[in-house]
């Protein structure tokens, strides 16, 4: 198979929603911020930067959990690791230029953003909710739990992380090498000596032992 013809195969194998989720959460963040008065500031400003993370990580955790045949993918030259990480850039590269355009819009409209901190932000949690997605669903085999991960992540960084870490790299940082090293967790269970790609479905594997986890 060459890249002519995998390349849209994968894209056909992420899903729909690894497209529309993004994008969708990008327009509702926009319409927030530009819809917003001095009362729904503050809203306004938790959808700017957690809407579209969260969509992505979401879309993430699709991604992960839809391929129903993981089991054949063990056989393939291919790894499937490999696969996985190639499927999750898509969503990735969706989400990054939906929030690029929606802070252009946003500040080409009048509002006034720290564009440097804005979208160090949401580098930084799209990075950590999009680990966090893609862990969860690789060590339950469902995407259920890393919805519930993603939204609890979510709360608290608005209820607690924001109140006493300063926006910007104090949070985008931390969250990068976090999100990061979940991915790569995950992403090693996958390979053959985790044999976890080929449980996915079918519970945890030893790829996320009680010392590794």
């Amino acid at each position: 198979m060459t890249a002519a013809t995998w390349w849209p195969h994968e894209v056909r194998r992420c899903g729909r929603q690894a497209y529309v989720l993004p994008v969708l959460a990008a327009l509702l963040a926009y319409g927030a911020m530009a819809a917003q008065s001095g009362d729904g500031r503050l809203l306004g400003r938790a959808l700017l930067t957690c809407a579209p993370p969260t969509a992505a990580a979401l879309a993430c955790a699709a991604v992960v959990a839809r391929e129903p045949m993981a089991e054949l993918h063990l056989s393939l030259p291919t790894a499937y690791a490999r696969t996985v990480a190639r499927r999750l850039a898509w969503p990735a590269a969706v989400t990054a230029a939906a929030c690029l355009a929606m802070t252009a819009a946003l500040t080409a409209t009048g509002h006034r953003l720290d564009l440097a901190v804005t979208l160090a932000e949401l580098a930084g949690l799209t990075v950590l909710l999009g680990g966090c997605a893609v862990w969860a669903t690789v060590r339950f085999g469902s995407a259920a739990p890393a919805t519930g991960l993603v939204v609890a992540t979510v709360l608290a960084k608005l209820l607690l992380i924001d109140r006493v870490v300063p926006e910007g790299a104090a949070q985008a940082v931390p969250a990068l090498l976090a999100g990061g090293w979940l991915t790569v967790l995950a992403l090693r269970a996958l390979q053959p000596g985790g044999r976890q790609g080929a449980r996915l479905g079918r519970g945890p594997g030893p790829g996320f032992g009680p010392g590794e986890a």
